[in-house]
């Protein structure tokens, strides 16, 4: 079986899948063994809406409804035990759910701490620990999510210059506010079905992928191709209007550090250069190449760093801004507020940088510390394994199943012609979302979790048996796949 991937070809494949038996089995076998978590979801739907379970785009297929984690295991309201790879958007990664000396920090300050709006001792001490990762950073500032990081560094970068524009990198996820989510991840635009926006002499025409963003106009936001020379020249060509530029040493929609990287550097390089100042989003990267991020592992020079991920624990929502004092410090009272007014901006929210979820980043980041290098070593032992099997089972099978990512560790298992792409556009039409879909219920099916698409995320959280249990899951999906036909690569 094989097909074209437009929009029809696609449709026809859809339907034509959905009639399969093995299909009709897998997903009324799913739903059987999950009776329990499909009516906690519909229970929610009427009411609800911003549950992951809800999320367009990203949605689990046959969402489950989880009663307790530990580890890297999470059981549902039905019983049943999985092997979790989604580890909470990664979040969980570097020591699974709820590692007991993070739930104790918490639990210390519950009942005793004013949780929000005051100043606590554990902001000094979680900075003091930062400082220690990230020893290109002057100061900190603390938020909810990453969202909120990359949109509060624009701001800060607008202050600082007075200027308008941002530039940001075709398929770059900075979060879902309005400039974040214009040219973001291919998934979020419909590709590979829907085609790419055109690319002229002012960049890539910039394109929102979310209903209700406002298309950004032309003094507010340059789209950069993936291409160093080109985005360089955009930049040089519009330096006088430009309050930062944007960027991702690797991203989750194109996940080739040899080929993103190099363009990250050089851009850094060239807006430094230039006067322009550069926000390198290190939410996916940060502490994941190393306690110094992508920054420290790769020597990309940068103004503005934004951290999400995991830098928070047990869930509570944090995120940091770090980087260059000047800039960082036009959010800051010059101590006497009523000579602020006029003068500075602002990017604290009510709930921003509150003493739980510092407590939380403090503890998990302590445990991250202690464990030193050893804890990177082991970790991509892991993933090396992982992919030296998968390069034996597609010479033994030839199924092109493969696990693409970056850093410690940030990937997916798919399937794709080759092991890596220099173009982000034709790594984004090779990628074959039914192939996601239906392996991610496969692997459901066979005890192990992940959220709408195979990803892995793993660090410490992930013993070496939970690795190998892993690896026959997925191979043996991908042979059930083979098994009916499945046509792996599209076109």
């Amino acid at each position: 079986m094989t097909a074209t991937l437009d929009a029809d070809a696609t449709q026809r494949l859809v339907s034509d899948l959905l009639t399969q038996p093995w299909v009709i089995d897998l997903f009324t076998d799913v739903a059987t063994r999950q009776a329990g978590s499909m009516a906690q979801v519909e229970k929610l739907r009427p009411l609800g809406a911003t549950n992951h379970a809800f999320w367009p785009f990203h949605a689990p297929q046959f969402p489950l409804s989880i009663a307790r984690a530990k580890g890297s295991r999470i059981t549902a309201v039905d019983g049943n035990t999985y092997l979790d790879c989604h580890l909470g958007f990664g979040a969980q990664a570097l020591h699974g759910h709820n590692p007991e000396p993070v739930v104790a920090a918490v639990r210390d300050l519950l009942g005793t701490s004013t949780g929000n709006g005051y100043l606590h001792p554990v902001e000094s001490e979680l900075i003091g620990v930062l400082q220690g990762f990230l020893p290109h950073c002057e100061k900190f500032a603390f938020l909810n999510s990453g969202t909120d990081a990359t949109a509060a560094a624009i701001r800060l970068a607008r202050a600082h210059t007075g200027k308008r524009m941002v530039a940001k990198f075709e398929g770059s996820l900075h979060g879902v506010h309005d400039l974040a989510a214009h040219n973001t991840a291919f998934w979020y635009h419909g590709h590979p079905v829907q085609p790419f926006p055109e690319v002229g002499p002012n960049g890539v025409t910039p394109t929102p992928a979310l209903k209700g963003v406002p298309i950004a106009d032309n003094g507010e936001l340059l789209v950069l191709p993936n291409d160093a020379k080109l985005a360089i020249e955009l930049i040089e060509r519009h330096r006088d209007q430009l309050a930062c530029v944007l960027g991702e040493a690797v991203s989750s929609s194109f996940p080739f550090p040899e080929h993103t990287v190099p363009i990250i550097k050089a851009t850094a390089a060239a807006s430094r250069d230039l006067g322009i100042p550069f926000i390198l989003d290190e939410v996916l990267t940060g502490f994941r190449y190393g306690p110094g991020g992508a920054a420290a592992h790769f020597d990309i020079p940068a103004d503005l760093h934004t951290y999400g991920k995991v830098v928070s624990a047990l869930g509570i929502p944090l995120s940091v801004v770090a980087g260059k004092a000047a800039l960082i410090e036009h959010t800051q009272t010059s101590g006497m507020p009523l000579t602020d007014l006029g003068r500075k901006t602002s990017v604290q929210t009510t709930h921003a940088g509150n003493h739980l979820a510092l407590a939380a980043s403090l503890a998990t980041l302590t445990l991250l510390r202690d464990q030193g290098d050893a804890y990177y070593t082991r970790t991509r032992a892991k993933v090396d394994r992982l992919r030296s099997g998968l390069a034996a089972f597609r010479a033994e099978t030839g199924i092109p199943l493969r696990l693409l990512g970056f850093g410690d560790f940030i990937g997916s298992f798919g399937f794709t012609a080759e092991e890596s792409y220099s173009d982000y556009r034709d790594f984004a039409s090779a990628i074959n979302p039914i192939a996601l879909f239906l392996m991610t219920l496969l692997l459901r099916r066979r005890g192990v979790y992940a959220l709408s698409l195979p990803m892995l995320f793993t660090g410490d959280a992930h013993s070496e048996a939970d690795l190998d249990e892993l690896f026959a899951a997925v191979t043996d999906s991908a042979r059930e796949m083979a098994a009916n036909d499945f046509p792996f690569i599209l076109g």
